[in-house]
Protein backbone atom coordinates (compact mmCIF):
# COMPACT_ATOMS: atom_id res chain seq x y z
CA UNK A 1 0.00 0.00 0.00
CA UNK A 2 0.97 3.18 -0.70
CA UNK A 3 -0.26 6.96 0.13
CA UNK A 4 -2.10 5.42 2.49
CA UNK A 5 -4.56 8.34 4.44
CA UNK A 6 -7.34 8.06 6.90
CA UNK A 7 -10.26 10.17 7.72
CA UNK A 8 -13.08 10.22 10.24
CA UNK A 9 -16.88 10.74 9.25
CA UNK A 10 -18.64 13.15 11.58
CA UNK A 11 -21.94 12.67 12.73
CA UNK A 12 -22.35 8.77 11.56
CA UNK A 13 -25.28 8.37 13.03
CA UNK A 14 -24.86 6.56 16.23
CA UNK A 15 -23.90 8.41 19.44
CA UNK A 16 -19.59 8.56 19.14
CA UNK A 17 -19.28 6.51 22.09
CA UNK A 18 -20.11 3.52 20.16
CA UNK A 19 -18.52 3.67 16.56
CA UNK A 20 -16.09 5.34 13.97
CA UNK A 21 -16.40 5.82 10.78
CA UNK A 22 -13.37 6.06 8.58
CA UNK A 23 -12.73 6.41 4.81
CA UNK A 24 -9.53 5.28 3.61
CA UNK A 25 -7.44 5.74 -0.17
CA UNK A 26 -4.74 4.02 -0.68
CA UNK A 27 -2.58 3.30 -4.17
CA UNK A 28 -1.70 -0.44 -4.69
CA UNK A 29 1.36 -1.52 -5.93
CA UNK A 30 0.54 -1.67 -9.52
CA UNK A 31 -0.57 2.10 -8.99
CA UNK A 32 -4.26 1.45 -8.84
CA UNK A 33 -6.77 3.73 -6.49
CA UNK A 34 -8.13 1.77 -3.62
CA UNK A 35 -10.46 3.45 -1.36
CA UNK A 36 -13.23 2.30 1.21
CA UNK A 37 -14.92 2.75 4.71
CA UNK A 38 -14.08 1.07 7.84
CA UNK A 39 -16.36 0.86 10.81
CA UNK A 40 -15.06 0.45 13.93
CA UNK A 41 -17.24 -0.46 17.23
CA UNK A 42 -15.74 1.00 20.13
CA UNK A 43 -17.64 -0.75 22.78
CA UNK A 44 -17.00 -4.20 21.30
CA UNK A 45 -13.71 -3.18 20.10
CA UNK A 46 -13.60 -4.60 16.83
CA UNK A 47 -14.35 -3.75 13.05
CA UNK A 48 -17.78 -4.21 11.55
CA UNK A 49 -18.62 -5.32 8.01
CA UNK A 50 -16.51 -7.18 5.45
CA UNK A 51 -13.11 -8.84 5.95
CA UNK A 52 -10.49 -6.46 5.10
CA UNK A 53 -6.34 -6.43 4.61
CA UNK A 54 -4.69 -7.20 8.18
CA UNK A 55 -2.50 -4.39 7.39
CA UNK A 56 -4.99 -2.00 6.08
CA UNK A 57 -6.88 -2.54 9.54
CA UNK A 58 -3.99 -2.94 11.70
CA UNK A 59 -2.94 1.03 10.17
CA UNK A 60 -6.45 2.10 10.90
CA UNK A 61 -5.80 0.89 14.50
CA UNK A 62 -2.56 2.84 14.71
CA UNK A 63 -4.56 6.01 13.20
CA UNK A 64 -7.31 5.44 15.86
CA UNK A 65 -4.81 5.31 18.93
CA UNK A 66 -2.09 7.75 17.55
CA UNK A 67 -5.69 10.58 17.51
CA UNK A 68 -6.64 9.65 21.04
CA UNK A 69 -9.60 7.93 19.59
CA UNK A 70 -9.63 4.33 20.96
CA UNK A 71 -7.13 3.41 23.59
CA UNK A 72 -3.89 1.07 23.13
CA UNK A 73 -4.96 -1.67 24.53
CA UNK A 74 -7.86 -2.10 22.06
CA UNK A 75 -8.25 -5.17 20.00
CA UNK A 76 -8.54 -6.28 16.10
CA UNK A 77 -11.26 -8.41 14.97
CA UNK A 78 -13.81 -8.69 12.56
CA UNK A 79 -17.62 -9.75 12.57
CA UNK A 80 -19.35 -10.08 9.20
Amino acid sequence: MRNLKFDLFNDCGLPGEQRILMFYSFETENRLPRSGILHYHIEKKRFLGPRHDEQLTAAALEFLQSIGRIASSSVISHDA
